[in-house]
């Protein structure tokens, strides 16, 4: 026994450690091995069978005022103890990771003492001892033996120096375990839960993407694009991805990689597994396992296989160490909250926007500080399903930024490019989804976004040449292609628009259901002269009652484009009953504002007063409120209502966003309509002005019209100049929007135009469409009266 009492030497399989020389040895025959490995194995070996924690070896070894990249350090250290081992992190026999917490030892230790160096004994490790640092240095070598250890020396340094560059491309150069590329796509299939514990079904799917996308080498397969498979497999968006499903939508769609995982439970010990999965050959060329105590820890055990994961795609060690926060951290330690908030992302993605809101409202409730929870919530508030509640909005955005340590890197780039993008800051979120899309260039949902960013805001061109990189990665996603015919539409080509729109319901069917798709797609039919055609696809979407709305909505404004006021009345009628049926303050508004058009063409002035006054009857519930009460205002500053034109530009002004070139635009078309109704006309043009792409096409095509406006009565050819770009933009502005009236006045004001400077010519051109598509007017309306005289004259 040694004086002290302590061990000499453990003894574990093959392999014997000396603590006072601090050398490891199998089979008598020295292991290399630094020094610092050596007591991090001697630490864990005294300890068999106990987690040590990461904590507790910074304090062991490194003492708490040393100031060391400790977690380098230490991962350095098990690195070279399992070398030295020949052991397995993936399968250990000897050093178990504990994710996130340390590392257990799993064999069975003997102590080895003696007594001045004399024979010893040997006795099962049950409990800690202090370890003892090597007292004894051994002399210096003789000259008789100086030589020799000289030359082994040199050979232990050119060793050394093989294996620290080997080390170094390990950390640096990834290798993957099958033919996956950087850049390539993974996809992640349904978990099979087996703990009977329904929390994990969607969960930890969603909890394993978040991990899994930190990173920059592969790209994870979003659940819309997986959805959209599905249905060209004939199959509901529900069907659950099983390893054989997940297969073959991998074959269809292109997509490199596959992953399964599942979970199962023993009492409180939950066993994850999992395997990546080749889909060209449907071999495994990886499994996976991890086990944890207790449900706190799962997520710990997630995270442990997404680097591996990351690591046998091929992804360097050094990138997978960059981009990696630990998945409690960045989503939430409550799983109820984790289900509520996936839950809540299914939701949104099936369309039920209501019940997606309120489960995320509930993961907030149970986990305050989830910020990815509050930035889906606030994206929510600021879309039209929420009536754009840009306060509410802006306030989930700001707090989930302002929990940034509860995000990855990833997340919070996103939130604060989505965050600008939804308020409405052009140039801004311009250059966020860039900066995004330097590191991330394959995220196809920002990809998908900033097309669109690109697409309002005068840039079509560029925005379908964007939606095109998409069809190449994914060709057979439908709502890409009706994304590129609305492009065409804004540049004014309904038959390129069409057939896009053509092959988007090819590929899917069911994409004709949704009201504004359906709305969109019928008036483009109409602009390419298939108006039959259009209202058949309007009339079919009535057969669904909860859409019933949606279709008489577009019937109504089909009728108005041909003067048919009395029965777009009727109809705009029958949808406020249905939109009071389900009380939504914006939809019930919208109503009252078309009936308000309505009254105006049919010349009812007090009755298009009391729908104005309608719409604003319930203005703290009405969503875009700066953008709708713009328009509210504008008509009644054109029916010569000053007053309450001005009450309304008092409300929004205040609400209007600086930074939001659509919101500022929307308050100066109102400002300039009620400058123009006073007769300042200077003060209006110069309000008008909103040309500048920044503040998007809604807002230039509005602001085209109003300048014309503006100039009309006093100077015949400035109004012709912006009459001539509006029916540039588009030749029929307006068409299946609410302000489409407009576009009727302008024809026949530009007509009237072109006679009053003599030229018949053009006078008849700019009426003639109008006269098509009033053929069959109301014969009451004040506009066909002078629609007919204006052609009586020209014909005269």
């Amino acid at each position: 026994m040694a004086e002290d009492g302590s061990p000499k030497a453990f003894q574990f399989g093959d392999y014997r450690l000396d603590l006072n020389a601090l050398e490891l040895r199998k089979h008598g025959i020295r292991v290399p091995l630094r020094q610092q490995a050596t007591r991090v194995l001697a630490i864990l070996a005294q300890r068999s069978g106990q987690v040590v924690t990461r904590e507790e070896l910074q304090r062991e070894l490194w003492g708490e005022g040393t100031f060391v990249d400790f977690e380098r350090g230490l991962n350095n250290c098990v690195k070279q103890i399992r070398e030295a081992l020949c052991d397995d992190a993936g399968h250990p026999t000897y050093v178990e990771t504990i994710p996130r917490r340390g590392y257990r030892f799993l064999v069975t230790v003997d102590l080895e003492h003696g007594q001045n160096g004399g024979g010893g004994s040997s006795t099962a490790a049950t409990a800690s001892a202090p370890l003892q640092a090597p007292s004894a240095i051994s002399p210096p070598n003789s000259p008789a033996t100086s030589k020799p250890w000289r030359f082994k020396a040199i050979l232990i340094a050119a060793a050394c120096l093989l294996a620290v560059s080997g080390v170094a491309r390990w950390i640096l150069v990834g290798r993957s375990a099958f033919s996956f590329q950087e850049r390539d796509s993974i996809l992640i299939a349904d978990f099979e839960n087996h703990t009977g514990d329904p929390r994990f079904d969607d969960a930890l799917l969603t909890a394993f993407t978040v991990s899994l996308a930190q990173s920059r080498y592969a790209n994870v397969v979003p659940r819309s694009r997986v959805y959209s498979a599905l249905g060209r497999m004939s199959k509901p968006a529900t069907e659950r991805i099983t390893a054989e499903i997940g297969r073959e939508i991998c074959q269809r769609e292109d997509i490199r990689g596959l992953v399964v995982l599942d979970i199962t439970r023993t009492g409180q010990q939950y066993a994850l597994t999992g395997a990546l999965i080749d889909p060209s050959t449907g071999a495994s060329v990886r499994s996976y396992s991890e086990r944890v105590y207790g449900e706190d820890h799962v997520l710990e055990a997630l995270d442990s296989i997404a680097e591996k994961i990351r690591a046998d795609l091929g992804e360097s060690l050094y990138h997978i160490h960059r981009a990696s926060r630990p998945l409690p951290q960045v989503t939430t330690s409550s799983l109820e909250a984790l289900k509520n908030y996936a839950d809540g992302q299914a939701l949104w993605r099936a369309f039920k926007f209501n019940e997606a809101m309120t489960r995320f409202r509930t993961a907030i409730a149970l986990d305050p500080g989830f910020a990815m929870a509050r930035a889906s919530l606030g994206r929510a508030l600021c879309s039209h399903v929420s009536q754009y509640q840009r306060d509410p909005c802006a306030q989930e955005y700001e707090k989930a930024l302002s929990l940034s340590s509860r995000t990855t890197e990833r997340e919070r780039r996103l939130i604060q490019a989505n965050y600008a993008y939804d308020l409405g800051h052009v140039e801004e979120s311009n250059d966020l989804y860039r900066l995004y899309l330097r590191d991330y260039p394959d995220d196809w949902q920002v990809l998908r976004t900033y097309a669109r960013l690109l697409r309002m805001h005068g840039r079509a061109e560029e925005a379908i040449a964007q939606y095109r990189e998409l069809l190449r990665v994914a060709p057979n996603e439908a709502g890409v292609y009706i994304d590129i015919a609305t492009a065409y539409k804004s540049l004014n080509r309904p038959a390129d628009a069409v057939r896009e729109y053509s092959e988007a319901f090819r590929l899917d069917p069911s994409r004709l259901n949704i009201s504004n798709v359906n709305r969109e797609y019928g008036f483009t039919l109409v602009a390419n002269g298939e108006e039959p055609k259009a209202v058949e696809v309007f009339t079919a979407l009535c057969a669904n009652q909860l859409a019933r709305s949606d279709c008489l909505h577009s019937l109504a404004l089909l009728d108005l484009q041909h003067g048919r006021y009395a029965k777009a009345h009727e109809r705009f009628k029958e949808a406020l009953s249905l939109a009071q049926q389900y009380p939504e303050s914006f939809v019930i508004a919208r109503n009252h504002f078309l009936l308000a058009v309505v009254a105006a063409g049919q010349g009812q002035k007090a009755t298009q007063l009391k729908e104005l006054e309608a719409v604003l009857s319930d203005f703290q519930n009405l969503g875009p409120k700066v953008e709708y009460g713009s328009l509210v205002g504008q008509e009644y500053a054109r029916a010569g209502a000053i007053e309450q034109a001005e009450k309304i530009e008092k409300q929004i002004a205040p609400l209007a966003d600086p930074s939001s070139d659509e919101q500022s635009g929307y308050l100066r078309l109102l400002q300039g309509e009620i400058a123009i109704a006073k007769g300042d006309r200077s003060r209006a043009i110069g309000l008008l002005d909103l040309q500048d792409s920044k503040f998007g096409d809604t807002v230039r095509e509005l602001s085209t019209e109003a300048m014309a406006h503006a100039y009309q009565g006093g100077d015949t050819a400035g109004a012709i100049t912006w009459y001539e770009k509006l029916f540039a933009l588009s030749p029929n502005p307006f068409a299946g929007w609410d302000p489409q009236q407009r576009s009727a006045e302008a024809r026949l004001a530009l007509a009237a135009d072109y006679l009053a400077l003599g030229d018949k010519q053009k006078a008849t051109a700019a009426l003639a469409p109008l006269l098509s598509d009033w053929k069959d007017a109301d014969s009451n309306l004040s506009l066909k009266k002078q629609l007919f005289e204006l052609k009586s004259r020209l014909t005269n």
